[in-house]
């Protein structure tokens, strides 16, 4: 409901207007006039040419906010305290336990999760080794294949079957060695990851400050 302060001006208004003396004192005497009981005083007396003229002499009452502030419960305060321990628990467990401040090749904290970094770099390690045996699969062809018309003399059939072998040759041996080297990282990190850390605590405290 709009209400409106009763200002000096409006006081004086309502006491020369042609109003009841009860409705007069009434209207005075409250802190506050509602805005249908400006209406109806104004259509019955009119002691302003319009409405408006009439709300103008007034001030409009805005009441003050008050935040409503809700009692904490037993439960929310059992439960805040429930998460404080925790949170000191875990504290204490970062202390005595501290994660390492640099990862290493074979760490076993974060299995799964590969970082854009480390893709980027596993796919242009592979990119250099493909390009790599690309050269010298075409070099060893190459050198075979002037060879054997330099020093040889062979006729172009057998020196295209002996640079297409000397190429498989390579080939293949590129990608035995370079699987080896694969099979080598992945025994090392099966090794890493089945070392077992051993820890000892020399004391303990628990969560209310007595000493074990």
């Amino acid at each position: 409901m709009t209400l409106f302060e009763l200002t000096d001006r409006l006081k004086k208004t309502i006491a020369e207007s042609s109003f009841s003396p009860n409705a007069k004192e009434k209207l005075i005497s409250s802190e506050y006039i509602s805005h249908r009981e400006l209406v109806n005083f104004y259509q019955a007396c009119h002691p302003t040419p319009s409405l408006l003229s009439l709300i103008r002499q007034t001030k409009l009452h805005i009441p003050s906010y008050e935040t409503y502030k809700q009692p904490k419960t037993k439960e929310f305060l059992q439960m805040m305290e429930r998460l404080r321990l925790e949170a000191q628990e875990s504290e204490y467990k970062k202390l005595i336990n501290p994660a390492p401040e640099h990862t290493t090749l074979y760490d076993t904290t974060n299995q799964e999760y590969v970082s854009p970094v480390q893709a980027h770099k596993e796919l242009k390690n592979q990119l250099t080794t493909i390009v790599n045996v690309f050269i010298s699969v075409g070099s060893v062809s190459y050198a075979v294949w002037y060879w054997t018309a330099s020093s040889w003399r062979l006729r172009d059939s057998y020196r295209v079957l002996l640079t297409v072998f000397f190429g498989l040759l390579v080939l293949v041996a590129e990608v035995v060695v370079y699987m080896g080297y694969l099979n080598k990282i992945e025994e090392a990190r099966q090794k890493e990851y089945k070392k077992t850390e051993v820890k000892k605590v020399i004391k303990s405290y628990n969560l209310i400050g007595e000493e074990k």
